[in-house]
């Protein structure tokens, strides 16, 4: 009887995972790809004209957050991609992540700044915007930080709590803050 009720509970799961998926992905997308997962507590702030596309084989982990917000914010995510719990995505203009892409937890990737003029009150200023080009096959360890104007070639590897400031090359190990290339994949 008991694994009568385990298996039961493991389909009751399995379906309010499709329904959770399926309302986000109606709600919040652009396009999707074929085998998206979406998990319950992710959480999207979008204006009306952004555009948020994923491929197949996409997983968004719990309390990751997608903030699209203006000028014309647009997020392509590619396939076999996942975006790790905690993640904090906020473009104002475009970031773009490759197929195969593994980012761990609490990763922020965000492709603007302030202005940070003397003259100004930094709240005041307006908002400084670039973007974030991640290419395939790369791996972003937890707590990174991915910020505007750079670009990771592919099969690149960005350590924990690394800061990425400037590009890194293909196949690079980059690590630190601000994050510095140490070694290449062999």
């Amino acid at each position: 009887m008991a694994q009568v009720d385990k298996a039961s509970y493991r389909n009751r799961g399995g379906v309010i995972q499709r329904l959770v998926t399926a309302y986000k992905r109606f709600r919040y997308f652009a396009a999707a790809g074929e085998n998206l997962v979406v998990k319950r507590t992710a959480e999207f702030r979008l204006v009306g004209h952004a555009v948020l596309e994923v491929g197949d084989n996409v997983t968004i982990q719990d309390q990751s957050f997608f903030q699209l917000t203006m000028p014309e914010p647009k997020v392509f995510i590619g396939n076999n991609t996942v975006i790790g719990r905690r993640n904090i995505i906020t473009a104002k203009n475009r970031i773009s992540i490759g197929n195969d892409v593994l980012i761990g937890s609490d990763v922020q990737i965000i492709d603007h700044g302030h202005g940070m003029r003397r003259d100004t009150p930094i709240r005041l200023q307006k908002a400084e915007i670039g973007t974030v080009e991640i290419g395939n096959d790369v791996w972003i360890g937890a707590g990174a930080k991915i910020l505007m104007n750079v670009k990771i070639g592919n099969g690149a590897v960005i350590g924990a709590n690394a800061v990425v400031i400037s590009d890194i090359p293909e196949y690079a190990i980059a690590v630190g803050s601000p994050a510095r290339v140490v070694k290449y994949r062999e």
